[in-house]
């Protein structure tokens, strides 16, 4: 099985298999110090959480300008249009490159070096192969058009040349993207947070005023998850409804 058979099939199991990766892992080890070195860690979680944050954030801007459509259809690859524009003018696969940095984020989160390495490693293989299934249909529907798009725009390293130009025709449709992520956004900001109180706890030496810090960060779980409750409310009720656009909704 090459690179590309292997990423048909991840693009089915990608739902379920990615967020089994991730637990799976944080269950089989626990968070760790980096090195053993307390000071060192603190400052690598700060990079982390700053990392996957940014992710996130990426992801956010990428679907408020110009999205495409990840799902498929009947869980294959499928595209109506080929988006080249807003972030797509200057990366092929934004969307991936947000995703890739949330993993790295997590990972030095975590602290573990094996961690870090096998995970980023695990899913910068899993990316490259789904990529590559992607590509290839795209390459096959839109032939000249997709290979001229792919010969001028970078598959992942974002060139921002040119990138106020490029979202100037667009507005930031921020509903959409509230709808569309808010569940990702809340994943990222709980496995964050999680990762963080996990660490305390197991690793700290449990100081009266660590105690109260602790239980302030678990109380930040109350308006996470009450913003994701509200949010949902929203969508299920349709009181929250993006500025559609017809081009990017349907594409790939």
């Amino acid at each position: 099985m090459n690179l590309t058979d292997c990423g048909r099939f991840l693009f089915k199991v990608r739902n379920g298999l990615f967020p089994l990766i991730l637990v799976g892992v944080l269950l089989a080890v626990p968070p760790v110090w980096f090195l053993g070195n307390p000071v060192m860690d603190g400052w690598l979680m700060g990079l982390g959480l700053v990392t996957a944050l940014s992710g996130q954030a990426f992801r956010l801007a990428v679907i408020g300008y110009a999205y495409v459509k990840r799902g498929g259809k009947n869980r294959e690859v499928y595209a109506n249009h080929l988006v080249t524009r807003g972030f797509y003018a200057h990366t092929r696969n934004p969307m991936y490159v947000g995703n890739f940095l949330i993993v790295l984020g997590f990972g030095l989160l975590h602290g573990s070096v094996w961690v870090y390495g096998l995970v980023s490693a695990c899913f910068a293989w899993i990316y490259l192969a789904i990529v590559s299934a992607e590509e290839s249909y795209l390459r096959e529907k839109f032939g000249a058009e997709f290979q001229h798009y792919s010969e001028t725009v970078n598959r992942f390293v974002p060139d921002f040349r040119g990138l106020r130009g490029s979202l100037a025709a667009f507005e930031y449709d921020w509903r959409r993207a509230l709808l569309k992520e808010y569940n990702t956004v809340f994943l990222v900001l709980a496995v964050c947070l999680g990762l963080i109180l996990w660490k305390l706890i197991n690793l700290h030496d449990g100081l009266a005023l660590f105690r109260a810090g602790v239980i302030g960060l678990g109380l930040l779980y109350v308006p996470l998850i009450g913003g994701y409750a509200a949010v949902r409310y929203l969508k299920k009720t349709r009181r929250l409804r993006p500025v559609r656009d017809t081009e990017t909704e349907q594409a790939f």
